[in-house]
């Protein structure tokens, strides 16, 4: 589950037990890790962290293009995480093909690099710049100008303030609670606004073009002198493969302090070390002691923090419903995801997801008028449990972790939903009936 997203099969079980024992976990981890099966594991993680949010019917507000298979294609490469950083801050190839171009997209957005500036902050340096969009932030040492100066060096130009991303000031009308430093209109000039926390020193030699505001960034970010860069990115790892980051909130580092700073900063320069390789850090978790200690439910949060024992989790959306399906043997059997399946209408109109045969390509089916005409009726039947169980159909805002409340929608549809019933049916393509069919007793089958 925590290496190729999916439970094992019963031939990955029997492989594992008829290996030696003293070798044989080891010997998994490799496996599992040079499965592609990884790439599909991690894109949903990167779909949430990147608010990838394509819709397949004339999306407009904050609608990208499908850059997700350019995650897929980075992770199923093993990219160095320094060059899936640059390669998205560059913004470069398709944006309706699967490009990193597609994150540039924010359609109807009267700042659109400074919403990207958010999403970048909060993924790569664990900076929190929402509220820092319209005014300074209020809980947060963050100010509107920062977000603009580093939306300016993605914008590879000056920003000027719009009228919409700005607190309103009325006069003799009650005062804001919040500061605002800048006016409408104002022009902020491309500037990397955070030397307390790397500096921004890039030689102009490194850069293929010394006037490339947007290729300074990336070159600021993903220095190997910028330690924070190279910390916040493994500790993205641990917390996803032990419930909890050494820093918590994964994402937002103001005012807060590393559970174990020595465990942070050696797990960064093994991740620098290593030519930012992920699968090096994320085999240095697996088989540590750490890891494979028991959960213990109900565990104080003191024994959680200092990992005395790991957080106990529910699987992910994706997790369920693509190990309920592997269990059946079963695909989704879902339509395409087009609105236009003879390719007629603009890209830009009509987008083509294919169709899917992992959770994570999946995508919101909403469209303006609701029409029944335009339903996916399996593809739809998919998702509703997706989004039982915290996967979100739009996602304008990027987060780290989904909400884990049980509800009871999510035993009631999974009982008697579509997709319940569909990996359950005893039919011509479930592994259920084939077990059934071979099994000599009723013991065995029950085994099996």
């Amino acid at each position: 589950l925590h290496t190729v997203g999916v439970i094992p099969t019963p031939e990955e079980i029997a492989q594992y037990q008829a290996a030696d024992a003293e070798v044989r976990r080891e010997q998994a981890i490799d496996r599992l890790l040079a499965d592609p099966r990884w790439a599909d594991h991690w894109v949903s993680y990167w779909q949430d962290v990147l608010a990838e949010n394509p819709n397949v019917l004339k999306g407009k507000l904050n609608n990208t293009g499908p850059f997700r298979w350019w995650i897929h294609e980075a992770l199923l490469d093993n990219k160095p995480i320094d060059r899936f950083a640059t390669e998205l801050i560059m913004m470069e190839g398709s944006k309706w093909y699967g490009g990193p171009a597609g994150f540039a997209l924010a359609t109807q957005n009267d700042a659109p690099m400074a919403a990207k500036a958010h999403i970048i902050g909060k993924a790569f340096m664990a900076v929190e710049m929402k509220c820092a969009r319209c005014h300074d932030a209020p809980f947060h040492d963050v100010s509107q100008r920062d977000t603009f100066n580093i939306a300016a060096m993605l914008a590879r130009k000056d920003q000027k303030i719009p009228k919409t991303s700005v607190v309103p000031v009325v006069e003799g009308a009650r005062k804001p609670e919040v500061e605002i430093s800048l006016a409408p209109g104002e022009s902020i000039k491309p500037r990397w606004p955070f030397d307390d926390l790397t500096d921004n020193h890039v030689e102009d030699q490194l850069l293929r073009n010394a006037d490339d505001e947007r290729a300074r960034l990336a070159a600021i970010i993903t220095s190997p002198d910028n330690e924070r860069f190279a910390q916040v990115i493994v500790n993205r790892v641990w917390a996803r493969l032990l419930g909890r980051g050494i820093v918590e909130p994964v994402d937002d580092w103001e005012d807060v302090s590393p559970a174990n700073p020595e465990l942070l900063r050696w797990l960064a320069r093994e991740l620098v070390a290593n030519d930012y390789d992920m699968k090096h850090v994320a085999k240095l978790i697996l088989t540590s002691q750490t890891y494979q200690r028991q959960v213990v439910p109900g565990s104080s949060r003191e024994a959680r923090k200092y990992f005395a024992t790991p957080t106990r989790r529910r699987m992910t959306a994706e997790q369920l419903v693509d190990s309920a399906f592997g269990a059946a043997g079963k695909s989704f059997g879902a339509e395409v995801l087009s609105m236009d399946p003879e390719g007629r209408r603009p890209v830009d109109a009509f987008l083509n997801l294919g169709q899917p045969t992992r959770a994570w390509q999946f995508t919101s089916l909403s469209n303006e008028r609701d029409r029944p005409a335009l339903a996916f009726p399996v593809a739809q039947s998919v998702i509703d449990v997706l989004v039982g169980y915290g996967w979100r159909e739009a996602r304008q805002d990027p987060i780290s972790r989904r909400s884990e409340e049980p509800t009871l929608l999510q035993p009631a549809i999974l009982a008697n939903g579509l997709v319940g019933r569909r990996i359950t049916t005893l039919s011509n393509d479930s592994a259920f009936t084939s077990l059934a069919i071979d099994a000599k007793t009723p013991e065995q089958f029950v085994d099996a």
